[in-house]
């Protein structure tokens, strides 16, 4: 880390973390570019439009600002935006840049892979949650109406910006939601930063005092996603949670947040653990995670969820393949769950979300 930024190279993506560095750096990676494509979101849009423009002001650019939310990252829009970029004379040496969270991202993400073959694209993710777990890895994705992410592609963006004064303006569900994803890797880490990201108190005005601990959670994902681009084994234990999470998110159609339920999928996976003979105490992370989500008393059915989950695309040969932590730090794969399993550890997480 120098002069406060983290640098490191991951995918074939050049990730920046640091604060106050966006607008300098997108002036900067714009340059050479033939025609310049700006993708962000409402709530974004409204508050950063004016830097955003102050930043590029040597150079010429065409923005479209999408509305807010999981609903608009479908095979629709994905066309529309190819039809935009083509509209507006897009070729080979384009560049768009997404200013936004995770749906901006993944949708135009995926646009920038298929639109001619492939075209760059540089991320500036403004949530915790998609700086904690969209703005590495190269995924981009969709989604159908019958599950999320179904249809996409790994192209990473050549540079990621990562500034922690984004966080300043962020309401406080969306802290929530991305604390949740960033508490994910301290699980997947182990016990020291698990506790450092403990620790902090939500909401938090200033980001900044934790930005050696939000750079280790992106380092956590950027390493697993090294040794294992493409999600042929490692790569697969960043789906911690989240095989309950994509469940939960499809069966109430995205009335919750990604982070918030990951946190719900975090409670299930440590259940899971518990049946599988995990000696952990796990009480302060699920009462950290039940304090800060909202409460709500109606839940899909076991039948439900099970059903969604058997068509999570992380199936390898007609099973599932959960992510089963015995401690912080000590994460493994199993392909080899019975169904008496998971439902015992659905009713784990229906007992500490419904006290």
């Amino acid at each position: 880390m120098m002069n406060g930024v983290c640098t490191f190279e991951c995918g074939g993506s050049h990730v920046e973390i640091g604060s106050g560095i966006w607008a300098d750096r997108l002036s900067r990676s714009v340059q050479g570019s033939s025609k310049l494509f700006v993708v962000s979101q409402q709530p974004v849009w409204r508050i950063y439009s004016g830097l955003v423009k102050q930043a590029l002001s040597s150079a010429t650019f065409v923005t479209l600002v999408l509305e807010d939310g999981e609903s608009v990252k479908d095979l629709r829009q994905f066309g529309a935006m190819h039809d935009w970029l083509a509209s507006h004379g897009a070729d080979r040496s384009s560049l768009i840049v997404v200013i936004g969270g995770g749906v901006a991202g993944d949708l135009a993400g995926f646009v920038a892979a298929t639109y001619m073959r492939g075209i760059r694209w540089l991320y500036v993710p403004t949530t915790l949650l998609s700086q904690q777990d969209a703005s590495v890895g190269g995924k981009t994705a969709v989604n159908l109406s019958s599950g999320k992410n179904l249809v996409g592609c790994f192209w990473p963006p050549e540079h990621v910006v990562i500034d922690t004064d984004f966080l300043k303006s962020l309401p406080y569900r969306q802290q929530v939601a991305g604390y949740m994803e960033w508490l994910k890797h301290g699980v997947l880490d182990g016990e020291e930063l698990l506790q450092e990201i403990l620790g902090v108190s939500l909401p938090t005005g200033d980001w900044s005092g934790h930005r050696q601990e939000l750079a280790r959670g992106v380092q956590v994902k950027a390493e697993i996603v090294t040794r294992d681009p493409r999600e042929k084994g490692d790569r697969q234990l960043l789906n911690l949670g989240h095989t309950l999470a994509h469940a939960l998110e499809t069966t109430t159609r995205y009335a919750l947040l990604h982070g918030e339920a990951v946190g719900h999928g975090l409670i299930m996976a440590v259940g899971l653990g518990l049946v599988r003979g995990s000696q952990y105490d796990w009480r302060e992370l699920t009462e950290k995670i039940v304090n800060l989500l909202p409460d709500n008393s109606e839940w899909p059915s076991d039948e439900q969820l099970i059903e969604v989950m058997q068509r999570d695309k992380k199936r390898r040969s007609g099973k599932i393949t959960w992510v089963v932590p015995s401690k912080p730090g000590e994460v493994a794969l199993m392909s080899d769950v019975g169904d008496h399993e998971v439902r015992r550890a659905l009713m784990f997480w229906r007992d500490q979300v419904t006290q």
